[in-house]
């Protein structure tokens, strides 16, 4: 290759890791003709003794899903049978092996990458073509994949147009080559102004380059004309090399073009069925042959039809004209079998003008049948497509609201917008605000989401239905901490009818009592919060809902447990694009529960998936709890990155976010700006504001300021509450704010079963103490609070106890730590599910990893942990479990 040394090795180095036993993904962008594929067949000229899979986008074949996936996985689909159970049931689904369902295009996406890691002990390079043509579902499920790599020992190369900065992984882009190397492509024999001249319009484009010159004519070549053929100044170098292809298909007999145009409007790319096709349109297989002669087309051994390049096939089929465009399509559609029914109804599709109400009917079915197969994106095409060939308007309507809610479902923001406007004001009003209230969210706007289903609620003509709708208003309110919707939607349900569901009367019940507390307004019984937890907890579909409720209520294990229960649901589902919301409700509860090394795990896996998935609106909704975990360990440039990465537009994460620099400044003995900061925490978010005020009342007190109010409210609250926690916490807020040790001593005789808010409470008791010169009674309390610290890995508070500590006149004992700290989240998550027996197939399936990557994971575990097997985990249990 020439001017391209840069860029192999690069790919080079990418090889080299693999070859280690690491894995690694670039994607390759440029323009057409730019020499991508020409790169990738470096890299495959470069892995003698690997595995190598190719594939690439279809420009025709972008509706049907998986279809490149496929393609690059068919040499290998005989291992299938080594997947986990629910991996193997997504990918055959995918690969149109069975009619199962295909659950997750992202659990799509983790079976390829299991598959891929478990072919044997050579390297693989998958080698993905124009993926700028490639169906969604197959570009998605291989960036999932290819943002998962670890230690496989696999290389992923992309090659797309455009910028690939939306895919996530590493890009390569390529320029035109330098001027001395687009030189040394052309012939030696040209005139020096023809050189300068093609150099020039090719701007060192390599197919430009090597199009151009191939087209000019003997006296051309001779220098002797000083014009070029037209083309050379038709602009772009791209568009330059597709009037060149142009020009040689309209040169060839009109039999070959024909054939031509069903080979670039099929894509299945079969022989037989391309031959079947053009016979119906005249032609026969030595018309394919001079397309093969022109080398406009290659044809292999076993029959499979390609394109020498892809600009050729954009040229084949955009050079004819529409009517024969609609011929080929439907000369294909006719020879096609019921294996290939949903193909046929696409080739349908474009061969027919509109309105056809049987032909709408049949991409309906389409619809329908990805649907079943959880295909959400390829449902809400067809669905798309289906009203576009619809006359009734009432019919058109509910297509189009079906194909935005399946790309709601596929989550295609953008789509589901664009879509959800073409919705006519007869659709169905409580499904079209469920819709509208998912972009306001998706976009970070609870409270839009919540005016949406309050609108919608009174549209709807069924008081259950709507009853839903405004329970779900409530909670959207919540997240938006916006209590003037919260309250109109709970004034509106109270006027309903009770609905018959006893389950929707329970919820109802529940979410007055959350508005109640987003007003501000004090609480004496969380009964009716309770009771909603318990009973919409029966309902797996409500758990998200029960877990909140369960945490508002201060029943924080309940809600840990219900979250758990959530996540693994999303786990054996492969729900892949929904577990980050899971964990990070898990984290919320763990963090809430002083479990702050398996919140700190739950919400860096919920971070890594939201990154894989490329749902940027997750990452900044995570990182508020990850910004308060950071506070708690010490980590002040973390803790101050996370809280201003934390999403603005939701008032909730904001207000996690400044409770955590609260509480960074707080540990520090900064009292005056912790204080400013909690004190904000409450007008951001009420109910935040709960869990907040003691840190806010230990700020003002020493800040010299009185917190009687703030500690009044809590007491309040921590009564309702009725858990040991609250009762503990709150006998600590009044010992700092009576300055009285009576209440030290009851905060401390609670069995509370929350070691940081114990040891908090040690730590203020120990600084009580030394104030009223009891050092030695200082020293026991600090020492005690120091070691619990030690034991969480809370470093801040350490740090605060240490000092108080010296202050009594004793050296601090160095940090110690546990062992198990040193473990990263993953290695963490990794090493108890080995110590409870699991494989590292298992564990690959719970943590959405491929197996190798476990293995990778808990070698290392291993070695931090000082142990050689899995037996020796067990004996660490106690030291890794959740606390």
């Amino acid at each position: 290759m020439l001017g391209r040394l840069d860029e192999q090795r690069e790919i080079d180095c990418a090889l080299g890791r693999a070859k280690a036993g690491l894995s690694g993904a670039l994607l390759v962008t440029g323009d057409a003709g730019i020499g991508k594929s020409a790169l990738l067949d470096y890299a495959e000229s470069q892995a003698i003794g690997w595995r190598v899979l190719r594939t690439r986008g279809v420009e025709s074949e972008a509706a049907i899903p998986f279809g490149a996936l496929q393609m690059l996985l068919r040499p290998v689909l005989g291992q299938i049978d080594k997947l986990p159970t629910g991996q193997a049931i997504a990918l055959r689904g995918a690969c149109r092996l069975t009619m199962s369902a295909i659950c997750d295009r992202f659990l799509v996406g983790l079976a390829a990458l299991t598959l891929l890691s478990e072919l044997g002990d050579e390297p693989v390079l998958c080698l993905i073509d124009d993926t700028q043509w490639m169906d969604r579902s197959s570009l998605d499920a291989l960036l999932f994949a290819a943002r998962r790599l670890h230690a496989e020992g696999i290389t992923m190369i992309f090659a797309g147009r455009g910028s690939g900065s939306a895919y996530g992984i590493a890009e390569l882009p390529l320029d035109g080559l330098a001027e001395e190397a687009a030189a040394a492509l052309l012939a030696e024999n040209l005139p020096p102004q023809v050189r300068r001249r093609i150099i020039a319009e090719a701007q060192g484009n390599p197919l430009a380059l090597l199009e151009l010159s191939a087209q000019l004519t003997p006296r051309q070549r001779e220098g002797r004309l000083g014009a070029l053929p037209s083309y050379v100044d038709a602009g772009a170098p791209t568009r330059s090399v597709q009037w060149v292809f142009r020009e040689q298909i309209m040169a060839l007999p009109e039999a070959t073009q024909t054939a031509l145009l069903v080979v670039a409007a099929d894509d299945t790319g079969e022989l037989a069925v391309l031959l079947r096709a053009a016979g119906r349109l005249g032609c026969d297989a030595a018309d394919l042959a001079a397309a093969e002669r022109a080398t406009m087309i290659h044809v292999t051994a076993d029959g499979v039809v390609s394109f020498r390049h892809p600009l050729i096939r954009s040229a084949a089929y955009h050079a004819a004209p529409y009517f024969r465009r609609q011929a080929a399509h439907l000369a294909l559609a006719e020879v096609l079998d019921d294996s290939h029914t949903d193909r046929r109804a696409w080739h349908r599709a474009a061969g027919r003008p509109a309105p056809d109400e049987c032909l709408s009917q049949e991409l309906a079915g389409v619809a329908v049948r990805a649907k079943l197969q959880q295909d959400a994106a390829a449902a809400s095409a067809a669905f798309e497509r289906a009203a576009e060939f619809t006359a009734v308007p009432g019919r058109r309507t509910e297509l189009v609201l079906s194909a935005a809610e399946q790309a709601m479902h596929a989550g295609q923001l953008p789509r589901v917008e664009r879509l959800a406007a073409r919705v006519e004001d007869t659709a169905d009003p409580a499904r079209l605000a469920r819709v509208n209230a998912w972009t306001s969210g998706e976009r970070g706007n609870p409270c839009h989401a919540a005016r949406s289903l309050v609108e919608g609620a009174r549209r709807v003509a069924d008081p259950e239905v709507a009853a839903q709708l405004l329970c779900d208003a409530i909670r959207a309110a919540s997240l938006g901490g916006n209590a003037t919707i919260a309250r109109e939607a709970e004034a509106t349900l109270r006027a309903l009818a009770l609905p018959a569901s006893e389950l929707l009367r329970v919820q109802a019940r529940g979410m007055a009592t959350v508005t109640r507390l987003i007003e501000g307004d004090p609480v004496t019984n969380l009964t009716d919060l309770r009771t909603a937890a318990v009973q919409l907890a029966t309902s797996p579909a409500m758990l998200p809902l029960a877990s909140s409720l369960s945490l508002i209520a201060g029943e924080e294990h309940t809600a840990r447990d219900l979250a758990a229960q959530f996540v693994a649901r999303c786990r054996d589902g492969g729900w892949i694009g929904v577990l980050p919301d899971a964990l990070a409700l898990l984290a919320q509860a763990q963090m809430l529960g002083d479990q702050h090394a398996e919140a700190h795990a739950a919400a860096q896996e919920a971070l890594a998936i939201s990154c894989d998935t490329h749902q940027q609106h997750r990452v900044g909704q995570i990182s508020g709890v990850l910004a308060w975990l950071a506070a708690v360990r010490g980590d002040t440039e973390s803790c101050l990155d996370l809280a201003e990465r934390a999403s603005r537009d939701v008032p909730s994460v904001q207000a996690i976010a400044t409770w955590a620099v609260g509480l960074h400044h707080l540990a520090a003995c900064r009292w005056e700006q912790a204080r400013v900061h909690l004190v904000e925490v409450s007008a951001k978010h009420p109910i935040v504001g709960l869990f907040a005020a003691p840190d806010l009342v230990e700020a003002t007190v020493r800040s010299g300021r009185p917190a009687e109010k703030a500690a009044l409210g809590f007491e309040e609250w921590a009564a309702a509450v009725n858990r040991p926690w609250a009762t503990s916490v709150a006998a600590r807020l009044k010992a700092i704010t009576a300055n009285r040790q009576v209440h030290f001593e009851e905060a401390l005789g609670v069995a509370a079963d929350q070691p940081f808010r114990t040891a908090r409470t040690r730590l203020l008791y120990g600084e009580w103490l030394r104030r009223e010169r009891r050092r030695g009674d200082a020293r026991r309390q600090l020492r005690m609070a120091q070691e619990l610290f030690d034991q969480l890995g809370a470093g801040a508070w350490r740090a605060r106890a240490s000092a108080e500590l010296e202050a009594t006149g004793v050296t601090a004992p160095s940090a110690g730590g546990r062992r198990v700290e040193s473990l990263t989240p993953q290695e963490r998550q990794v090493a108890l599910l080995a110590a409870e027996g699991l494989s590292n197939r298992q564990i690959g399936a719970r943590l959405f990893l491929s197996p190798r990557t476990v293995g990778h994971h808990l070698s290392n575990a291993f070695r931090k942990l000082g142990i050689a097997s899995r037996e020796e985990l067990a004996g660490l249990m106690t030291d890794m479990a959740p606390r």
